[in-house]
């Protein structure tokens, strides 16, 4: 028998597998067995949907540098300011709010990348709902959210999900 998360063989009777630890519940160690290994969707899909997540977390932190170092010296530099003479606070910071804020997703994008990694219960939900608003960011936002949706969210894969998920 083996483990469902690393692949590595487990005993019949463990609990847990010897290699990474994760709980060895009887559908996953068989591997094609009853309950939740007739549909496998999550099983299948977690790893791939965790490193999306990933690289669409760097790839925001990286346009969040982009925002607060280049896009201020453009700005200033390039046109003397913001246009329509906005240089009063808050309008001048701008770009800065504008970086905050896709550095807050950019980290939650991380931080669910390695719950779902890690098989934490709160990464679905967290899955879910980031999924969701990724739809509004068209077209690679919006693939990811279709994506994130499909792998997570039918009954199916919520059963799947609880059952490898560790606390």
């Amino acid at each position: 028998m083996f483990c469902s998360r690393c692949g590595g063989a487990i005993d019949a009777h463990a609990q847990f597998c010897p290699k990474c630890g994760a709980r060895a519940t009887p559908t996953a160690v068989v591997g094609h067995g009853v309950g939740i290994a007739q549909s496998g969707r999550v099983q299948r899909n977690i790893g791939i949907l965790a490193a999306l997540w990933m690289i669409n977390g760097i790839l925001r932190l990286l346009g969040v540098f982009f925002f607060t170092l280049l896009g201020h010296t453009f700005w200033t530099h390039r046109w003397g300011g913001w246009p329509l003479g906005w240089s009063m606070w808050p309008f001048s910071m701008g770009m800065a709010w504008l970086g905050s804020f896709l550095a807050v997703f950019g980290l939650i994008h991380l931080i669910l990348a390695w719950g779902l990694y890690e098989r934490k219960q709160w990464a679905r939900p967290l899955g879910l709902v980031i999924g969701f608003l990724a739809l509004l960011r068209f077209p690679l936002g919006t693939a990811l959210g279709i994506y994130t949706i499909w792998v997570l969210l039918p009954e199916m894969s919520r059963q799947e999900y609880e059952q490898i998920a560790v606390p």
